[in-house]
């Protein structure tokens, strides 16, 4: 048997195969190439990121740190639970109570001194009905607020919040049971001024502010009919 000659159909076909292939191997050496050259271009870039994100991470805490909230703002917080109050956060709540009343209050509302009785702050019935007619008028008025919640605290809150002072237990028609609380502005009914209730704050604020120092002292609503002779 002789071998392939030259001209040999099948000579042609190997070397054409050969080439083929060597331009197979040409095309995944350039691809095999590139992709070296890509990876150790990313690997470059991954250290330079890396090291921007460790210059910029101590700047990133403190943005964050400057950013995140403090504590919550008693104008925007939920009711207040006098009963659970230190006396650090009552003194803030009676301060905001007292603002809200000489600030807002009295000039909407124009109260006479039946509708509430200048001797409030020395009343449970007085801080907890103001406190919680000051807090829906925070939610009515607030960000979060409407003309619908604003309505519902004019035609709906501020009446109930009467009704609740008028009663017997509280001061039907604006006469507490305490004959030292009252005074001529409710005899006439009067518009009730912030130098009516003003001094009782201060003196309910004070001798709260004493029994919550007390240690062991009753907080289950601190009583205020303890705090003063004669207050209930």
């Amino acid at each position: 048997m002789t071998g392939p000659q030259a001209g040999d159909p099948r000579i042609e076909e190997l070397l054409e195969a050969v080439a083929a292939l060597r331009a197979t191997l040409r095309a995944h050496d350039e691809r095999h190439s590139y992709t070296e050259r890509r990876l150790g271009e990313l690997d470059q870039y991954s250290r330079e990121q890396a090291a921007v994100l460790a210059e910029l991470a101590p700047q990133i805490d403190e943005l964050a740190a400057a950013t995140a909230p403090g504590p919550p703002d008693r104008d925007g917080a939920g009711p207040v639970v006098w009963a659970r109050l230190s006396a650090q956060e009552a003194a803030a709540a009676w301060d905001e109570l007292a603002r809200w009343m000489d600030t807002i209050a009295i000039p909407t509302l124009a109260p006479t001194c039946r509708q509430i009785p200048p001797c409030w702050p020395m009343h449970h019935w007085g801080r907890e009905t103001l406190s919680w007619l000051h807090q829906t008028h925070v939610h009515a008025y607030g960000p979060d607020g409407s003309p619908v919640l604003v309505a519902d605290w004019h035609t709906r809150w501020v009446p109930t919040a009467y009704a609740m002072i008028d009663t017997k237990h509280a001061a039907r028609a604006g006469y507490c049971s305490t004959s030292e609380h009252r005074c001529d502005r409710v005899e006439n009914a009067e518009p009730l001024r912030t130098q009516d209730w003003g001094p009782w704050l201060i003196q309910a604020r004070n001798d709260d502010m004493a029994v919550r120092a007390t240690p062991h002292a009753h907080r289950d609503g601190v009583p205020l009919r303890n705090l003063s002779p004669g207050a209930k």
